[in-house]
């Protein structure tokens, strides 16, 4: 089989599967702004409104919440236990039903904090930019544990950052014009996946997976090696867990057997 051939197989064989995944419903839905998934798989959509719906695995509505402005960050984590951050008045919340545990963020640990993200330990990372570092802070003992410089020198321009998250002791800032910044427990920056405008990524076991020219791209976290999956270009996001692919769109959400 010449090279062409075996490229055309391939694709007709990965459209394939995508048309064999069974479709367990579909939901629907507008005005949506973003969406997440759980470590357990269920969903979270953030509308324009400002109000977070959560879905089960089956598709079926769980709980609205709903809050006064635009999160900066929001993080379902476990879903029993989740993260929001406004950056505007430096004040982050882990929160689940009926409960909340608040703190901010003041001068003396980051000038300019224009992200937070939480740690498994319930620790939290952030992003100040008033010296553009990356701090890890301990809101109990109300200390920074960790601290390193973001390298500048890697940025043609200021720095364009639009989401942090941390997945296996791993830091993952993005950036507009460059791409994935990855940094180890420490702060220390490993390995950087170059990608503009990649609009979001998320992570599935021992992978990182995010956007790129009309696919996902799975990074494997620790032998650095990749894979591709087609995916429908009019969708808004794709997410992936061990159950379940949720495909957004502006108008539902297809859900599939994964």
């Amino acid at each position: 089989m010449t090279p062409k051939k075996l490229l055309t197989f391939l694709l007709f064989a990965s459209s394939l599967l995508t048309v064999a995944q069974k479709r367990i419903t579909a939901i629907d839905i507008k005005d949506v702004a973003s969406a997440y998934v759980d470590r357990p798989g269920d969903l979270y959509i953030l509308n324009t409104d400002n109000k977070v719906s959560k879905f089960d695995t089956l598709g079926m509505p769980v709980a609205d919440m709903g809050f006064e402005k635009t999160p900066t960050v929001f993080d379902p984590r476990d879903g029993a236990r989740m993260f929001i951050y406004f950056a505007d008045v430096k004040q982050g919340t882990f929160f689940s039903t009926g409960t909340s545990q608040g703190f901010f963020i003041y001068d003396y640990f980051a000038m300019e904090p224009i992200f937070a993200t939480s740690c498994g330990d319930n620790q939290v990372w952030i992003v100040d930019k008033g010296d553009w570092s990356i701090k890890k802070l301990d809101p109990k003992a109300g200390k920074i544990v960790a601290e390193a410089a973001i390298d500048r020198a890697q940025f043609q321009d200021e720095p364009k950052i639009t989401a942090v998250r941390e997945y296996q002791n791993f830091l993952f800032v993005l950036d507009k014009n460059i791409g994935i910044i990855i940094f180890n427990a420490i702060g220390k920056q490993i390995k950087k996946i170059e990608g503009k405008d990649i609009p979001y990524f998320n992570f599935l076991g021992e992978e990182l997976y995010y956007k790129k020219d009309g696919k996902l791209i799975f990074y494997d976290l620790f032998d650095g090696t990749t894979r591709e999956e087609n995916i429908d270009s009019d969708c808004l996001y794709t997410l992936l867990t061990d159950a379940r692919k949720y495909v957004v769109y502006k108008d539902r959400i297809d859900v599939f057997e994964n």
